[in-house]
């Protein structure tokens, strides 16, 4: 692949995490370009007359320990006008290899990257995962320093300190403007959650929610393009150009009540036996959220192999076996 190409394509999928970031960035950039607004124009009615939501699977990846601290199914629901970000929380037990039962966020370097983890997704849950994107946390911190920070209001202080991982946190509660540096502190931190990762995933919405708002007030064709730049050494994926604008235009139509995010439903439990801290999926609620957001038929099969549900902890099958609502927020509720 070109530089030139590959800044095209980092350009025009510039999701941040969600798919936010393309709904301007590709705007702007491909917006006045007619042989690119051609193409964009093309992917977007064959969106509008889909059937299903186009799904995109969003990681983001801790250079330092490899593993993936934040795993998400995007969903661009053109016949709905909705985009649904469900969350799926890295401590998820899963068998992602043979005879092995351990936490999601390892499960991209096991299977041979990002796209192996696609395909052990599409498999499992039963969805049709249309593209990928993997976005590494230093290219997080350089987006947002470059739309100049994100205003959040954070309702406690949260410290924490780890010097083996490097990761020193101190955020003051109440209104702020956090740069990237301190971006990153928030979607990290989770050790002073009373429920652990499940506290930093909620944490997470209310700052996509803000990121959401902060990119519809701050970015310009001005500062489009050094937004990609901030990108480029950070960003994999396998989303096209078209395809990225023509998601960019209908994603930029969204308003905040229609962007709506949701965690798989499920329960956090402690393994018995090692003492460590697992998410069980509740089968049905994750079929039923999947059958309604993201496209999956009632006839397509959910965790077919079982790769979320135990055979031997009695904990984990109750939940696994039983309904666990999700509780759906959209963007307007957040910000």
């Amino acid at each position: 692949m070109s530089e030139k190409y590959k800044k095209y394509l980092l350009i025009a999928t510039a999701l941040t995490f969600a798919v936010i970031l393309a709904t301007v960035v590709a705007t702007l950039i491909f917006g006045n370009r007619e042989g690119e607004r051609q193409h964009s124009d093309s992917a977007t009615e064959s969106f509008k007359g889909a059937d299903k939501p186009y799904c995109i699977l969003v990681t983001g990846e801790d250079k330092v320990s490899g593993l993936c601290d934040v795993i998400m199914l995007v969903s661009v629901d053109t016949r709905n006008e909705r985009i649904c970000v469900m969350q799926i929380p890295r401590d998820t037990y899963a068998e992602y290899t043979e005879g092995s039962y351990k936490k999601l966020n390892g499960a991209a370097n096991a299977l041979g990257g990002v796209e192996g983890l696609r395909a052990f997704f599409s498999q499992s849950l039963g969805v049709t995962i249309d593209g990928y994107l993997a976005l590494d946390l230093a290219s997080f911190r350089r987006i947002i320093d470059t739309i100049g920070g994100v205003e959040i209001e954070l309702e406690q202080a949260i410290r924490y300190t780890d010097a083996e991982q490097g990761l020193f946190i101190d955020l003051p509660s109440g209104r702020q403007v956090l740069d990237g540096k301190k971006a990153e502190m928030l979607v990290r931190y989770r050790k002073g959650y009373a429920d652990g990762d499940i506290g930093r995933l909620g944490a997470q919405k209310r700052f996509l929610a803000s990121l959401f708002a902060s990119l519809q007030q701050k970015v310009n064709s001005d500062n489009a393009y050094p937004l990609a730049d901030a990108l480029m050494d950070g960003l994999d994926t396998d989303i096209g150009i078209a395809t990225a604008v023509a998601l960019g235009l209908e994603a930029l139509t969204t308003e905040s009540d229609s962007l709506f995010f949701v965690t798989a439903p499920g329960e956090q439990i402690v393994a018995e036996k090692s003492g460590a801290s697992y998410y069980v999926l509740s089968a049905a609620s994750t079929d039923a959220l999947l059958c309604e957001y993201f496209g999956k038929s009632e006839g397509q099969s959910f965790d077919g192999s079982l790769a979320f549900r135990h055979p031997s902890y009695e904990g984990f099958i109750s939940i696994y076996e039983s309904a666990r609502e999700p509780l759906i927020v959209s963007a307007k509720e957040l910000q």
